[in-house]
């Protein structure tokens, strides 16, 4: 039995090398993913990896108990922690998979591992780079520096790798996977918007002219890779696994946009992208896909020399059209049940709460606990907002965070209306009631004015602040800095806060109408930039909330012109926690340049603007929001130090450092923010 070694697991080729080696060959398999904060828990990985080894043998009833005790599944891979269950074992034979975008410092993860290998008595070491552009390789390099570690050396190149038949992880970890499964979000984000946008225009990718790409199914490459790897003599040389066909980039598009159901089109010029064509090209930045790197280098060059030393026909490696559409048609399948499940699993997320209550000023704060292992996350949503917006987000969290949220009172539920302190009186009071000592904030719109008053009262219970779309305006602010929303809504309540009577026609006038749908794909044309800024279909009813009836609407002017009389730029200079900051292009709420330059008025924070989103980012994209949120609880001080934070697509402000020594113990702050005159 080979004790075998794999780090770069995560990647849709990864796995099948796994799974190959664990059902078809009998191996003890260690499995690492080049990242710490892996898509998959360890567990579920091996679950995952269990089921890939039964259909790569066609045999369902292969024992999983026995697998698994052949098979271990950890995060990354460093010589200093080799991982459960490896220690004082030798290891045969060790692979190390990447592809030319997937890794942030290449040299440091290949040396890292190199020298973990080493240190675990491995003899073979396997260096293999997929989705390989034509380009020309620096193996003499690798090998020499394998040679240094005392390891015999060998290299893999291997174009676009597709597949694998139903089976994809997410993102994928592959150039491909991460096209399709940025694409499939993308799609249903937008129709979340706007159902029939991409019926009526296609979906435009920047692409040069002719280009070519060499796709090859995962599972042909994963069975070449074994067997050349264990074939005599194959030590100290490279070898290069591509079909013997390419595809043109026009008719690889042509396949995708048939099994995901719209038009997708190359086009030579970025400047015949329109507004949506620009957000979907950042995206794929954001996931380190965009078209133009993984075509400019050219295809890579077909040679039959692993099919020899393999004993496979070169023919098996090409996918025609049909054989293309299947595997992109099940793909596609597997991802919209994945999509559903989460979507499902979301919407039945208030059962699984614990609702909790306390009494407040002689009625009842209702609030509702998720999760039962991790740091306390404390949710402080808008004013006059449900908690709809925020089950997706918390889905996504309460695996791993003790997460508490509930809707501010005042502007439904009687006592009515409540000003800011009686907010922050609220967040008090549910702290006390749970016993918590320390705990994360999580502020959007209006929450992060009560996250402020808090940590002014009592700064050594708050770890750290995030605010998601922070509206921040305040009576005297720079008018720049306020939205065309802001300033009407401003006029309304102050309004109707004078004169109650007015109630019903600011009703009438700050209940969004509907969306109008263009008639012709020229109108479309021309307001792509107006459907990324419509609001998200599924919320409208709780938009309305506020203005639910007369009462309600007068209620929510009320405290909004109380919120507005609170002026939190004073008091950022005390404000000793790290602080995280995102802001969305197409908020019509909140202006980014209010998060920006907030921003800079702080001692400790970052700010990070996402393109193509509006106020309800969180609520669109909750994997990616929730993503970046779970890397700021693990560590808020390098997030905002920058070293943790996005370096893709969201473009991050430069980040205002502590200075050492800086932090000293927290003294009581003022009560409240500061308060002008309304």
């Amino acid at each position: 039995m080979r004790n075998v070694l794999i780090s770069g697991v995560e990647s849709v080729l990864g796995s099948y090398l796994a799974a190959r080696c664990l059902a078809v060959y009998g191996d003890r398999v260690f499995c690492f993913s080049h990242e710490k904060d892996d898509v998959l828990a360890p567990d579920q990985r091996a679950d995952f990896l269990i089921d890939l080894a039964r259909e790569i043998a066609g045999d369902a009833a292969l024992n999983a108990g026995e697998m698994r005790q052949r098979l271990r599944c950890a995060g990354g891979l460093h010589a200093s922690q080799p991982g459960p269950g490896i220690a004082g074992i030798d290891i045969h034979e060790a692979w190390y998979l990447t592809n030319f975008t997937g890794v942030r410092n290449p040299a440091e993860a290949f040396e890292g591992v190199l020298s973990a290998c080493a240190g675990m008595g491995a003899k073979e070491f396997n260096h293999v780079v997929f989705d390989a552009p034509g380009r020309a390789p620096a193996d003499a390099q690798i090998l020499r520096r394998c040679q240094a570690h005392g390891l015999r050396g060998r290299i893999f190149r291997a174009s676009l790798i597709l597949g694998g038949d139903g089976v994809m992880l997410e993102p994928g970890g592959g150039v491909l996977p991460r096209f399709l499964s940025t694409l499939h979000s993308f799609k249903a984000e937008i129709q979340e918007r706007l159902p029939e946008y991409f019926d009526l225009k296609a979906l435009r990718v920047a692409a040069p002219a002719n280009a070519l790409l060499n796709v090859a199914p995962v599972r042909l490459v994963s069975d070449v890779l074994v067997r050349v790897a264990r074939a005599d003599g194959t030590a100290g040389s490279s070898f290069t696994i591509a079909s013997p066909e390419n595809t043109t980039v026009e008719d690889f598009f042509d396949r995708v946009g048939i099994a995901y159901e719209l038009s997708l089109l190359p086009v030579e010029a970025s400047g015949d992208l329109n507004a949506v064509d620009r957000a979907f090209r950042e995206r794929l930045k954001e996931a380190e896909e965009d078209a133009d790197l993984y075509v400019a280098g050219g295809s890579l060059e077909f040679s039959a020399e692993a099919y020899a030393v393999a004993g496979l026909e070169p023919e098996r490696a090409i996918l025609n059209e049909q054989a293309q559409i299947e595997i992109l048609e099940s793909l596609r399948r597997n991802q919209d049940q994945a999509l559903t499940a989460r979507r499902r699993r979301a919407a039945e997320l208030p059962a699984r709460l614990e609702q909790k209550t306390i009494a407040r000023d002689g009625a009842e704060l209702n609030y509702y606990c998720g999760g039962k292992t991790g740091p306390a996350v404390v949710v402080l949503n808008a004013l006059g907002q449900g908690l709809e917006y925020w089950y997706r987000l918390l889905d996504n969290l309460i695996e791993d965070h003790r997460v508490i949220i509930w809707e501010p009172r005042g502007t439904i539920a009687p006592p009515a209306p409540l000003n800011l302190n009686d907010q922050a009186d609220d967040l008090e009071a549910v702290l006390r009631h749970e016993g918590i000592e320390s705990c994360h904030r999580l502020g959007w719109c209006t929450g992060p004015k009560v996250a402020l008053a808090f940590y002014l009262r009592r700064p050594q219970v708050v770890r750290s602040l995030a605010f998601l779309n922070a509206s921040l305006k305040c009576d005297g602010s720079p008018e720049e800095l306020d939205s065309a929303y802001e300033r009407n809504v401003e006029t309304l309540c102050r309004m109707v806060a004078r004169q109650p009577s007015m109630a019903p026609a600011v009703r009438a006038a700050l209940s969004p109408g509907e969306p109008s749908t263009p008639s012709k794909p020229e109108d479309l044309e021309e307001m792509s930039a107006d459907v990324l800024a419509l609001m998200n279909a599924n919320l409208k009813a709780s938009v309305l909330a506020p203005f639910k009836n007369d009462q309600t609407t007068l209620n929510y002017a009320r405290q909004s012109v109380d919120f507005w009389s609170r002026d939190a730029r004073p008091v950022a200079s005390k404000v000793q926690v790290p602080v995280f900051l995102l802001s969305t292009e197409h908020d019509q709420v909140a202006t980014p340049a209010a998060s920006r330059a907030f921003a800079e008025l702080l001692p400790w924070a970052l700010h990070v603007h996402v393109k193509g989103a509006t106020h309800y980012c969180f609520y669109d994209r909750p994997e990616f929001v929730a993503g970046m949120l779970r890397k700021f609880f693990a560590d808020p001080d390098v997030f905002v130090a920058g070293q943790d934070a996005p370096l893709a697509g969201p473009r991050a402000s430069t980040p205002r450092i502590a200075p050492p020594g800086a932090a000293e113990p927290a003294q009581p702050l003022p009560v409240s923010l500061e308060s002008k005159s309304a």
